[in-house]
């Protein structure tokens, strides 16, 4: 998620496909592959979610340009108005449900044979690695078409 240059490539462009489509609905699966900042910064963003700030501070962390360290990752969220002392609150209580959706995330990309970030699934197809904007749409229209 936060440390895979191409999910932030993608990012700003998948929020893009979402706004202009309306018809798409995106499930995002976090699967920190790149060390324990990246963990870190999964579990912060699962535990906003508990509080209902998932988008805000998932976007959070997408943004950061930097290396990731936990100061940045924490004032990047509270720069888009995350409660880090909430959020880290909520990460006490829910640690056990949040590492537990975290392990099956990683169960559920093994099963899928994904050697890493991102992949996607439209429709029915898995699609391994980086697609660019044009690919997603083309897929989404492809899907639209054959079913």
């Amino acid at each position: 998620m936060a440390a895979c240059p191409y999910c932030k490539v993608l990012h700003p462009h998948l929020k893009q496909i979402l706004e202009e489509d309306g018809g798409i609905r995106l499930v995002m699966k976090d699967w920190p592959i790149n060390g324990d900042l990246v963990s870190y910064a999964s579990r912060m963003v699962l535990a906003a979610d508990r509080l209902g700030r998932y988008a805000a501070a998932h976007t959070a962390v997408m943004e950061i340009t930097v290396p990731l360290s936990h100061g940045r990752i924490d004032n990047a969220m509270r720069d888009r108005g995350v409660d880090v002392a909430e959020v880290r609150d909520a990460l006490d209580v829910h640690l056990e449900d949040v590492d537990a959706l975290l392990l099956r995330n990683q169960r559920q990309a093994r099963a899928l044979s994904l050697l890493g970030t991102p992949a996607f699934v439209i429709g029915k197809r898995l699609h391994r690695g980086a697609l660019k904007p044009d690919q997603i749409r083309k897929a989404i229209a492809d899907i639209r078409k054959w079913s």
